[in-house]
């Protein structure tokens, strides 16, 4: 037999078997064959048949065989066939089918054959298709699928679930999709677990890291505490890792560098401790690594250069010694730039000065020395720039007088020493101006009061001289009472 299936053959409402095996046929399966009410057998198997299994053939509830096999078939098996509860031989093997095989096949309790090689399919096998006796498994060269379910139910025991904030259908027997803060995909499986702000008390379970579909785990604002499991570093597909704001202790785990696809990494506000790993310099599609306010120590790793698309890093507030690396100005995406309250010593890389899109640059209370770069001044995005409370020596550049866009300029509790740049009176942006505890001299530059927007400046315990520019005067908040120097 050759040519097309005739969708006509539906209307065999009292046909049990429909035998078409060993022929020509070609073209599409008639999803018109979902309407055999009656039909236990479907053998359509050694033809040329294409396109998708219509998922119509999940209404035939009283199929006991489906066979597909050798074909030309493509597409995802419908999930609409884990509704066959009579089916007990599924033969789909030797076609061109993709995808992921569906949870939902792992229900059919009758099922005694399954036959799925020779086809392109992807992600795991449902545990449930072990129980059928025989099967070509193994041959698909797939992991059998981990239970999201399990993880879930060892997360909420591990952090006193029973008193969490919201716990709605946890542990019920709602689908996944439907406990507080799971979203899952149309397999069932977790994507998204967000339970931030939700009570959580206890450590993180390390079966977190069976989760192989979990694209976000926003964990913040709660009150765990432990080690990071690095089991988490097998979440293959994780996009967004959020643990700040918790009582997190001990190092980062350095397997957190296997997360290829992770786009942010968020340990701020916790009490890990130890050095930064250097692995984390192979999350080439990290755009935000944040890990201040903790207790870190020893270097920045120089591998953090290689973080292309990284956009923002916040080191602030931690115990890092040693100088800044200068592979950090191969950053070309990094608008956020926070080392603040460190033990950094070292000059300051005048290679920071590539980083045209830097928007903020904090390197504050820490220990640095040497002279400010004047290639600090290509840096058009500039917004802030505060470099105060450091050993920093020398003048300061006239080249900063190129940062159009600054806001905030912090040069306070240093070693600088020489004038006041008449050319600072070019920075028409400008709001804040610390110079204070410096070692500057001569006069204050009467350019500075052009300046329309600066609305704070201090100047005190500098060497200043002269008189204080008469524009300046309405100044709302400054230091200029302990200057003891005159309006001019």
């Amino acid at each position: 037999l050759s040519g097309l299936i005739p969708p006509e053959l539906g209307n065999l409402s009292v046909l049990r078997f429909l035998e078409l095996s060993l022929n020509d046929l070609s073209g599409e399966i008639p999803p018109e064959l979902g309407r055999l009410a009656s039909v236990t057998q479907l053998g359509l198997t050694d033809n040329s048949l294409s396109g998708d299994i219509p998922p119509e053939l999940g209404n035939l509830s009283t199929l006991e065989t489906l066979s597909l096999y050798d074909n030309r078939l493509s597409g995802d098996i419908p999930p609409e066939l884990g509704g066959l509860s009579n089916l007990r031989r599924l033969s789909l093997n030797r076609n061109e089918l993709s995808g992921e095989i569906p949870p939902e096949l792992g229900g059919l309790l009758n099922l005694q054959n399954i036959q799925l090689s020779g086809n392109e399919f992807s992600g795991c096998i449902p545990r449930g298709l072990m129980l059928a006796f025989n099967n070509d498994l193994e041959e698909l060269g797939l992991p059998f699928c981990y239970s999201d379910s399990v993880a879930l139910v060892a997360l909420y025991f591990a952090t006193d679930g029973l008193n969490w904030s919201n716990n709605t259908n946890w542990l019920s027997d709602a689908p996944l999709g439907e406990w507080h803060g799971v979203t899952t995909d149309a397999y069932g499986r977790v994507i998204r677990l967000d339970l931030s702000d939700n009570g959580l008390k206890g450590e993180i379970p390390p079966e977190l890291g069976k989760l192989s579909n979990l694209k976000f785990l926003w964990l913040s604002d709660n009150q765990l505490n432990g080690e990071i499991p690095p089991e988490l570093g097998s979440l293959s597909s994780l996009l967004e890792l959020w643990l700040f704001h918790n009582s997190l202790i001990g190092k980062i785990p350095p397997e957190l560098g296997n997360l290829s696809s992770l786009r942010q990494l968020d340990l701020r506000h916790n009490q890990l401790s130890g050095e930064i790993p250097p692995e984390l310099g192979s999350l080439t599609n990290l755009r935000r690594l944040l890990l201040r306010s903790n207790a870190l120590t020893g270097e920045i790793p120089p591998e953090l250069g290689r973080l292309s698309k990284l956009e923002q890093l916040w080191l602030t507030d931690n115990e890092l010694n040693g100088e800044i690396p200068p592979e950090l100005g191969s950053l070309t995406n990094l608008e956020w730039l926070h080392l603040s309250g460190n033990r950094l010593s070292g000059e300051i890389p005048p290679a920071l000065g590539s980083l045209a899109g830097l928007e903020s640059l904090w390197l504050s209370n820490n220990r640095l020395s040497g002279e400010i770069p004047p290639e600090l001044g290509a840096l058009l995005d500039l917004h802030t720039l505060n470099l105060g409370s450091n050993r920093l020596t020398g003048e300061i550049p006239s080249e900063l007088a190129g940062l159009s866009s600054l806001t905030l300029l912090d040069l306070s509790n240093n070693h600088l020493v020489g004038e006041i740049p008449p050319e600072l009176g070019d920075l028409s942006s400008l709001e804040v101006l610390l110079l204070q505890f410096n070692y500057l001299s001569g006069e204050i530059p009467q350019e500075l009061t052009g300046l329309a927007n600066l609305m704070l400046v201090y100047l005190y315990d500098n060497a200043l001289s002269g008189c204080i520019p008469e524009g300046l005067s309405n100044m709302r908040n400054n230091d200029f009472e302990k200057l003891g120097l005159p309006f001019c």
